[in-house]
Formats: structure tokens, sequence, C-alpha cells
């Protein structure tokens, strides 16, 4: 019991740190006649930066050049869609010196040293518990991604992989080389060829890596390769955007040693509101004579960085390749499970993150998963 009161108050003291910076630096306003101003404002009605309660800027109040870049830098963390990339990309531009003078690249700079590799990488400390489940677990990667010539471009990823606390992980976990691939264009598709991590919608159906050929045209995607187990998985995915509605659907085949299994599968996000989106996502899993589905639904709040899902994976739906075996208490052993997920994500400040999830999850028939309601909290941190 003292040894996971001490853990949650080493993480809690984490998050204090990291969350000060974040609330001592409010944003400043926009002027109204600088161009820049309607295009912050509609990032931050979209949820992609934080302004004021409603989502805006105003006021006459003279902001710096470095504080607007500040704006734009937290703007190209964020996941975007192609329009609200067109606008960050107009920003990045307008403000390339103060962004170069804070580390970040600009594609104009970057053409400067194109064919130097960059190093990025990422660390993560994670805390996870139930009634029988208490653990802390820490990886850092680090990536290198090069330009060899204007068409072929190379990518490489080490990882420490999941250390935990309670292990001697020096012995126990080593550094290993979990990407490594070329990228290039040939007959008018975008090919990545070698070990990459392959995500299908929003990792629900598939977030696991392989080793083969993924070939991108428009939005269709095409795959083929191998997992970690030797199973080998083909597929595609096509993704579009209907109204307010961005959709992806899927196939994906896995040929294991036993059986063939078919997956099919779709996930939808459609925009209710500037501060509300309704998700869904569902797949098939056909195997022989199994066939089984797996659902979440639920709404996200985009400017307070709350989801909530409702998770229904019947029996035989729960794949190993899922992106919910990623979390640090997984649900391999589970055969089926339903309940609610509720996700926070905030950025607490330049390249820093806090995620916190807590699940409650039942069996199909009803009775209680060992272990009771899951919660797990993460600070990532970007470098």
């Amino acid at each position: 019991m003292n040894k996971r009161l001490l853990k949650l108050a080493v993480t809690s003291a984490l998050t204090v740190a990291f969350a000060v910076p974040a609330f001592a630096n409010p944003f400043s306003d926009v002027p109204a006649k600088h161009w820049a101003y309607d295009a912050v404002n509609k990032l931050a009605q979209a949820g992609v930066v934080t302004g004021y309660e409603d989502g805006t800027f105003k006021g006459d109040k003279t902001v710096s050049r470095y504080e607007m870049a500040s704006i734009v830098a937290a703007a190209m963390q964020k996941d975007l869609n192609s329009d609200q990339k067109e606008t960050v990309d107009q920003l990045s531009k307008e403000f390339a010196t103060e962004l170069n003078s804070m580390g970040i690249k600009v594609e104009a700079i970057d053409k400067k040293v194109d064919n130097m590799v960059k190093i990025s990488g990422d660390a993560r400390v994670r805390y996870g518990a139930s009634d029988s489940y208490d653990n802390t677990d820490f990886r850092a990667r680090v990536s290198f991604d090069g330009k060899i010539n204007d068409n072929l471009k190379f990518n490489a990823r080490l990882t420490s992989d999941n250390m935990n606390y309670d292990d001697e992980f020096a012995t126990k976990t080593g550094i290993k080389l979990d990407t490594a691939n070329v990228s290039f264009d040939a007959l008018g598709l975008t090919n990545t060829v070698g070990r990459q991590d392959l995500v299908l919608g929003n990792g629900f159906l598939h977030d696991s890596a392989m080793t083969g050929i993924a070939s991108e045209i428009g939005n269709l995607k095409l795959f083929a390769g191998h997992l970690k187990d030797s199973n080998e998985v083909y597929g595609a995915e096509y993704g579009m955007k209907l109204g307010a509605a961005d959709i992806t659907a899927d196939y994906v085949k896995y040929d294991t040693a036993t059986n063939d299994v078919d997956v099919y599968g779709a996930n939808v996000g459609i925009k209710l509101t500037n501060s509300v989106t309704a998700l869904g996502e569902f797949y098939n899993v056909d195997q022989g004579n199994t066939d089984a589905n797996a659902a979440a639904y639920g709404l996200k709040f985009n400017k307070l960085g709350l989801t909530a899902l409702y998770r229904d994976v019947e029996d035989g739906a729960n794949s190993a390749y899922s992106g919910m075996h990623n979390d640090i208490q997984t649900l391999k052993d589970e055969d089926g499970y339903k309940g609610l997920e509720v996700r926070y994500d905030r950025a607490l400040a330049k390249n820093t993150t806090l995620n916190l999830k807590y699940q409650d999850f039942e069996k199909q028939d009803g009775t209680e998963i060992d272990g009771g309601a899951r919660t797990q909290a993460a600070i990532n941190v970007k470098f």
C-alpha cells in the first residue's frame, strides 16, 4: 500500500511540476487587424489551440511575434486536417524566424539542410492501477529521419520498450530497433518498405507494427507484411470526408498458422459543433465458424480534451493487434468485454502532454473482470 501511495505521489508531483508553467502564462490578445487573427481564431474554434472560454481571441492589445509563434508552435504539435494544416503552414512561414529560435524547424528552413539526419524522440512515464494491479513503467524512443535524395527517405527508431518500476529492467529489457524503413514514390504511389507502424482508423482495429510494404495513393492505403508473431497481414484502408463527417473503411486479412481471419471495419468522426465531435468505430471478425463484432461510440469534447466512449467487444473480437493492448494493463486474457472508457488529454507545456484514462469494463456475461475498474496516468515528453 505504501509503495502505491509513493508511486501516486511521484506521478502527481510530476504532473504539478509540468502544469505550473502551462497555467502561469495565459494567452495574450491577438489584434483584430493582424491577418493572423482570423487564422488563429479558426484554429481556436476547432479546438486546435486554446483561447478564451468561447474559443476566440479578442481585443486590440499588441502581441509580440514571439508570443504569436508560441501559439503557432502549439498548433504544429496537433493532428490536423488538410484545411487546418494549410492554415498552420501559412502561419509558420510568417513566423519562421521566431519558430527557428525556439528550435522548431519550418519547411522553408529545412530545405537548407535536406540531406542532414533529423533526430527526434519521446519519453514517457506511466502509472496504472486496479484492485489487483499496481505498476509504473517508463519508455524512451529516439527516431532518425533522413533524405537520401529527392525521391528516397529513411526512418529508423530505437526504443527501450516498457521498463517496469518493479523489475530489474537493466537486465530484462534492452534497446531495440523497432522501426527501420525507406519511403519513395513510384507508379503514382507513395511507398514505405520495411519495419513500420501500422495504425488503422483510431487504432481500435489495429495498432501494431509490421514488416512489409504500405503504399498510398490519394485517400487509399494498401499494405502487406508480417507481424511480430510471424502471422501475415494484408489489407486496405480508404478515407473520405462527407459533409461534417470524416470516415475511414478498412479490410484486413490475417493469415495465421491455424486459420485465416477476415476483418471488416469502419470509423467515423462527425463534428456536431466546434466543441463536440461524435465518434464511432466498428469492426467485424470472421474466422471460419466464428463471427464476432466490436464497437465503440461516444463523444469528444474538443476544447476540454475529454473523450467518453462505450466499448462493446464480443467473444472472438478481442484482437491482439488492437490499440487496447497498448495500455499498461491489457485485456489480453478476456474473450469479450463491455463498458465505459473516459480519457482526458491536455498539453501541460511545450512538447509535454498529460493523458489520463479510466476504464470500467465487465465481461460479456456481466461478471466482473479480475481487478475491476482500471486507471492509467501518463506524462509524455517530445524532444
